[in-house]
């Protein structure tokens, strides 16, 4: 049986989605604060509080920063992919039923 996907909620889209997207740039943003302590480390002759503070805020403020514009983009996209549907149609799936198991009698 063939199915349309004819609208996606954008807020809850949105919110499942972005909890995926910073489980991708939290490797990221710590890899990028990484390379910041041993820069800053380097440059300075050793990692002083100020510059490891900084470190800190600069690492929160990214997954801060990467939280909100997902969370903004997704539900821009949410709303593109609403309109796109209801003028042209949805994504086409075809679903089928599950075989059932014998075992879970």
């Amino acid at each position: 049986m063939k199915k349309q996907i004819s609208y996606i909620t954008p807020g809850q889209t949105a919110k499942a989605l972005i909890l995926i997207y910073l489980t991708f740039s939290v490797p990221i943003v710590v890899l990028g604060a990484l390379v910041a302590a041993i820069q800053s480390g380097v440059a300075s002759g050793g990692l002083s509080s100020s510059s490891l503070a900084n470190i800190v805020l600069a690492f929160f403020s990214a997954l801060i920063l990467n939280a909100l514009l997902g969370f903004a983009l997704l539900w821009i996209a949410c709303n593109a992919y609403n309109w796109v549907a209801s003028r042209f149609g949805g994504i086409e799936i075809a679903l089928s039923d599950a075989p059932e198991d014998e075992d879970d009698d």
